[in-house]
Parts: structure tokens; sequence; C-alpha cells
């Protein structure tokens, strides 16, 4: 059996200490470090786990194979270049920077160096996503709802960013291409940056996405509605739950006969309740999946491409909620 991968975890936050979990668990990897600036919260995750602690990145150079890069946004282009210079594959927490040139340069840089970069777009990994994985929809309409109430935590940024990039990347993959229009309104209650946004996205393919996304909300709703010919899909990331909603098998003939004046839904569709696995969560297969691309050097499940486009898209956003921003 080769020798488990050494993996560090950059930054010792929220996020931080779930990755740091998920790795302890794994029998093939080994959470070597646990690297932040702020050396007791360093020192507190990586006691938990017995990894090392340290302060600043270079100390991590030849001591992992691998890191999981959980710091604030605003960090990740540089610690992106400071591992990349040492070899270093990566996981890189969503978005990838919070900025679009942020990310080509965290692109281009890694790219020169050679190394795999995952990006940490999760619910490409959640049960309910890969229960629908395979089937062949052509989507003509998405509605994407993901509100929350506020967390007092990502306060470096707003809610495009922290909560509506993940229904942007799952807009984007289901597309499979990028918007050439976008509408935009929303704005702060609480802020300092926008807490509400409702966007539209029209593609070149005809599809168009509506995706609303609020950390004002009373209560959690993650709900993913797709709408293509023949088919109705409703995936509920809160409820976990998913169903599709087909064409009855004899719609067409009684149709044609006439017989469903008065009919409820039940016999004009079929509804297919489509099971979704507890096992792994999504945090976990997306882990899998990152070790697996570094192991076989096989391409990563989510790109930087991927990531890049969905910064772009959520910088567009942000552009037509506020363009004087632009102006200043």
């Amino acid at each position: 059996m080769a020798a488990p991968l050494r993996l560090a975890v950059v930054g010792a936050g929220h996020m931080g200490r779930f990755h740091a979990k998920a790795v302890s668990e794994r029998d093939d990897v080994r959470l070597a470090a646990v690297c932040d600036i702020e050396a007791d919260r360093a020192r507190s995750l990586a006691d938990e786990h017995g990894a090392e602690a340290v302060t600043d990145v270079a100390d991590l150079a030849g001591r992992i194979d691998a890191a999981v890069v959980a710091a604030s946004t605003s960090a990740h282009e540089a610690l992106a270049a400071a591992l990349a210079e040492q070899g270093i594959s990566m996981l890189i927490e969503k978005p990838l920077a919070g900025a679009a040139e942020e990310a080509r340069r965290i692109a281009e840089t890694v790219r020169r160096a050679g190394v795999p970069v995952q990006v940490g777009h999760i619910l490409r990994f959640d049960p309910i996503t890969r229960a629908v994985a395979g089937r062949e929809l052509q989507p003509a309409y998405i509605e994407v709802l993901w509100v929350s109430p506020f967390r007092f935590r990502s306060m470096d940024t707003g809610v495009v960013m922290d909560v509506m990039i993940h229904g942007l990347d799952v807009a984007l993959d289901l597309v499979g291409e990028v918007p050439d229009r976008v509408d935009a309104v929303g704005g702060v209650v609480v802020g300092p940056h926008e807490d509400f946004v409702s966007a539209r996205l029209a593609f070149p393919g005809g599809c168009v996405a509506d995706i609303s996304a609020s950390r004002m909300s009373r209560r959690k709703e993650r709900l993913v509605r797709v709408f293509a010919e023949g088919a109705y899909l409703k995936m509920d990331y809160g409820e976990r739950r998913v169903e599709m909603l087909s064409p009855a098998p004899d719609l067409r003939r009684r149709l044609e006969e006439g017989t469903l004046a008065g009919a409820g839904m039940d016999a004009l569709v079929t509804t297919e309740a489509i099971p979704v696995a507890a096992e792994p969560d999504a945090l976990r297969a997306q882990l899998a999946a990152f070790l697996d691309a570094v192991r076989t050097g096989a391409e990563p499940a989510v790109t930087l491409d991927d990531g890049v486009k969905a910064v772009e898209l959520a910088e567009r956003i942000l552009a037509d909620v506020a363009p004087s921003a632009n102006d200043e």
C-alpha cells in the first residue's frame, strides 16, 4: 500500500475545521500540518488532530504533498502562488477569488507551476446533485433559491460571492455555456456588502435562469428547479429530496381522445422520487475526488476554468447591482 499523502489545511477557521476532520478520518492521507496566521488558532486545530502548527505557508515546503486552502477569499491569490511555487497540489475553497482578475491570475500561476488544483464548488459533490448525474436534460428554464439567516461570518464579502456563487456554478454546469446577458437587482440591509440579490441570466442557447440569494431570511432554503422539454426536476438541498415529473406514458393518446377533461395532475404526469444517498457527504466526496486527481494526475472534477467562470459571472452580477461602483 502506498504511503499516505501528507496534507495541510491552510486556514483554521470555520471551514478549515470541517476539512481537518474529514482528512483525519481517512487512512490514505495524513493531516501533517495546520497553517494559520493566528498561532493560537493553528495550534488549537493542529493539536486536535495530532498535526504540526505553522503560521506561514513557506514553512510547509518539503513537508506536504497537498493542501486545502480554506483561508479568507482575499488571501487565496497569495497562498495559491506560494503553494504553487512549492509544487503543492491544492483544493481551494470557493470562490476561487474575490474578483475576476485575481481568479485569472491564480489560474495562470498554478498552470505555469503544473500542479493539480480543484476548486471547492461543493454542490457538484452533494448527494442531491449526484442523484441526477447522467440524466441528459436540456434546460429551458432554471430557478435557484438560496437563502439563509445572517451568520455573521464571511463578513469580508457579500451574498453573491458567499452564497449565490453556489447557484451560479450549478447553472453554468447544467447549461454548459456562459450567459450573454445578465440583469440583476439587490441591496444592503445590514451590510457592509450586499445582503440580497436576484439575477436573471440569458444563455446563447435560449435557456434562462433566475437565481435569488439572500442572507436576510429567517429560515434556510436551498432549492433548484429545472424545466426542460419533457421533464421537470426539483432538487431540494434543504429537505434532501429530489423528484422528477415527466409526461404520463399514455398522455398523447388521451389528449387525442379527449378523455382528460377534469383530470388532475396525477393523470397528466409520472412523478419519480429519485433516491438520494446518505453517504458520503459532499465535503468528503469532494476530498476523495481531489485526492484521486492528485494521485492519478487526472483533471480535477471542478477545474480552474470552472472556478474562474463562476467568479467572472458573479462580478458581472455585482456590476449590474451597483454599476456606480465601477465608476469610482
